[in-house]
């Protein structure tokens, strides 16, 4: 106990500076040994209070509160949210309601998937000579392809607004459905808008599939380091970004090792929660690696559904992903892949959602609830890959909440994947630039959201890359600056 209190407030002395172009704060921590690094720490450095403070809370309320833990994916966590109510609560919705809130995880999937390339990925790709990258220097090499890109994360936001009644924070799903269906012209509207700007996804998907590919080298420099992908997939392995069945392969074969239900408490044979001294993310391993959680590290999000899912329903972007795996094999897990795999959900969603706005929806919107108590999941894939919400509920109130989000399942794969470069390395050799900028590199292809990992109680805090001495109670022997500067 004594030693974890040193080790707690040995770490907040080291939050001092900043890391930039991720969501939130983190660390990353090289422990050394005579400048050599033995291990490699993601350590989530805020406070995760939300389940608890919802404990009592009516079961009805989730799907509205809970999005308030981001707002940069809230309408993934409404979705998640009412789909475990309504397993809690015993009701199928009907299909015009699943339709709108397929839309409603849609529309935020394709602003995420433009904009962590234009915010926090394509920067890594500029060329080396770029000194202090972000969007801002990305506009000045590539301005069109970043109006482009722009105008793809607002469109993703409009149809959020439209089926989930708001932007940020959406609250049309309830239990048994949803509240509303959209009118009549603010589909027209939705619709308009997308033909509008198809121009502008080839401008962006084009060019930003350009600097990656003239920056191979980059991508080769980075090994995966975790051993299993998960990610749901509909019938017969096709992309369901909100219903089907959860799958886990072997990242180095490719092989189906486990499979389980998308809304039941099956989940909890399969994968395992951990808790580590040095985070407040709660780590997540497979089962059958309990006994050696790090050897269980699993990547979900973007690059894992590129490889589990047979076909986007695209054939556009099923070309693009196939195109990639003829360049680089199958399984695909370089980790800076995860920022190409974006560029091709956002060419499926457009196509899917663009198709799904052809079909006229009925006045069905909801069934009623059969139940005030029970307990019951909802998996669902986020932008940043596979989302758990698990509810317990007696008399209509809640009497237990966990929710895993894609963030604290990625952990243990950025832990893996910086312990697969840096391990070994005496980077006491290493200029502090060239230290952040590899250590960052791995971190943003995860596009790491900390405020849905940690919950943040003290804005404060700040994130930084430190190295400690492995044998000196983590004494700071080198802390490196924004940008390695």
């Amino acid at each position: 106990m004594e030693e974890n209190k040193n080790l707690v407030k040995e770490h907040r002395r080291l939050r001092r500076v900043l890391m930039t172009l991720i969501e939130g704060h983190a660390y990353v921590v090289f422990k050394t040994n005579k400048g050599v690094v033995e291990d490699v720490l993601f350590q989530g450095v805020d406070t995760r209070m939300f389940e608890t403070m919802w404990i009592g809370m009516l079961i009805d309320e989730l799907p509205r509160v809970t999005p308030m833990i981001c707002g940069v994916c809230s309408a993934t966590h409404h979705v998640a949210s009412v789909k475990a109510v309504d397993q809690v609560k015993a009701v199928e919705p009907p299909e015009d309601a699943k339709r709108i809130r397929y839309m409603i995880n849609y529309g935020i999937h394709l602003n995420n998937q433009a904009l962590h390339p234009l915010v926090f990925g394509l920067p890594d790709f500029l060329p080396a000579d770029i000194d202090k990258r972000s969007v801002l220097q990305l506009a000045r090499v590539s301005p069109e392809l970043v109006k482009a890109g722009m105008r793809i994360v607002e469109l993703g936001f409009k149809i959020v607004e439209v089926f989930g009644g708001r932007d940020i924070h959406p609250i049309n799903g309830i239990a048994g459905g949803v509240t509303r269906k959209p009118s009549s012209s603010d589909i027209d509207r939705i619709k308009s808008l997308v033909e509008k700007h198809r121009g502008d996804l080839r401008i962006f998907v084009d060019g930003a599939i350009k600097m990656m590919e003239e920056a191979k080298a980059k991508i080769e420099t980075y090994k995966p380091g975790y051993s299993y992908m998960m990610a749901i997939a509909g019938p017969n392995n096709s992309y369901n970004i909100v219903d089907g069945r959860v799958k886990i392969i072997d990242a180095k074969t490719g092989a189906e090792v486990a499979e389980f239900s998308d809304r039941s408490t099956e989940y909890l044979e399969h994968i395992q929660e951990y808790t580590v001294p040095y985070s407040y993310i709660r780590m997540v391993t497979t089962k059958w690696r309990a006994n050696a959680p790090k050897t269980g590290a699993i990547n979900v999000g973007a690059l894992a559904r590129a490889n589990i899912v047979k076909s986007y329903g695209s054939e556009t972007a099923d070309e693009l992903r196939d195109k990639a795996f003829e360049e680089w094999g199958k399984p695909l897990t370089h980790p800076l892949m995860a920022t190409y795999m974006r560029l091709v959900e956002t060419v499926a969603l457009y196509d899917i959602i663009s198709e799904e706005l052809k079909k006229p929806l009925g006045d069905k919107l909801r069934n009623e609830p059969q139940r005030e108590t029970g307990e019951e999941v909802g998996i669902i894939e986020a932008p940043r890959g596979t989302l758990i919400h698990h509810y317990r509920a007696e008399n209509t109130k809640t009497t237990f909440i966990n929710i895993i989000t894609p963030t604290a399942i990625n952990a243990a794969a950025i832990e893996a994947d910086l312990g697969q470069f840096f391990k070994d390395k005496n980077i006491d050799s290493m200029s502090d630039k060239e230290l952040y900028m590899h250590a960052v590199s791995i971190v943003r292809s995860y596009d790491p959201c900390m405020a849905c990992a940690t919950h943040a109680m003290d804005p404060s805090l700040r994130s930084s890359i430190a190295i400690v001495i492995a044998d000196n109670n983590w004494k700071p022997k080198r802390i490196i600056k924004p940008g390695g500067a």
